[in-house]
Order: C-alpha cells, then structure tokens, then sequence
C-alpha cells in the first residue's frame, strides 16, 4: 500500500497511514497491521467474524478496533484477508471480515503483536487527507 509508511521503533512496529476518509483510514490500519503479522497475500475467505465496537473518540476507536482484531489473531489464528464491510459513525464501528486460519506450514513466519499502543498514536486530518500514527508493542 503506497498510503502506508512502516516504522521502527525500539522493540516496536509501527505504522503512519493516510486516507481520504475515516474509513479508509481505519481499513488502511487494518491492512497494515496485518502486513506486520505475515507479510505475503492471505487468498482464503474461510473465516467470518463481525465486529461493533464504541469509544469515546477516534484514536481510542481506532486502538480498539485494531486490538479486536489482534484479539481474534491469538484467540481465533485469524489472519485478515478483506474487510467487506466497515462503517463509522461518531463514537462506533461495525465491520464485517474474512480471513484465513494461521497454518505455518502454509504461511511460515508469523510476527505476534502483543498490543496496540497509545504511545505517539494520533489521528488528524492534514489538508485533504486523514493520517494516523499506531505503534505496536511486539
């Protein structure tokens, strides 16, 4: 994705998305993220999973929305493949995804995020574009 720029952080990951909307910010983070667990192409859609979430404002929406899918990544060895449905509206979020289930000897090297952080996380819209900031505690 050219929107997406990676970063190093000491002993982190990180990532500084931008977009042309909200939802495509928050779908782009997403990706990204997925990008940083394996990255190669997941092709399956063997694995659904809805998701409605709510936060009081767009960085604590979007540091939850990113940790519910960490979450079903070690509960539920979900790798995401497509996003066929998000929508924001104020403070919640609900989405539709697909994926794959982790098979090593399918998708070898798998990077476990432990956590979706706060530090240096931010979202603003600069010009015409929105950007985000996450860093990742690996």
């Amino acid at each position: 994705m050219q929107n997406v720029r990676y970063i190093d952080h000491t002993g982190d990951a990180g990532i500084v998305v931008q977009a042309a909307s909200p939802v495509e910010l928050f779908r782009d983070c997403a990706f990204a993220m997925f990008q940083i667990i394996y990255p190669g192409q997941i092709d399956d859609n063997t694995q659904h999973h809805t998701i409605a979430l709510a936060a009081p404002d767009d960085e604590q929406l979007l540091v939850n929305w990113l940790s519910e899918l960490n979450y079903l990544f070690h509960t539920r060895q979900f790798l995401l493949s497509s996003i066929s449905r998000l929508s924001i509206s104020g403070p919640s979020l609900a989405a539709a995804v697909t994926g794959d289930l982790v098979d090593r000897t399918r998708y070898g090297f798998i990077r476990e995020i432990k956590a979706v952080t706060y530090h240096q996380l931010y979202i603003k819209k600069i010009n015409e574009l929105w950007e985000a900031q996450v860093i990742f505690d690996l």
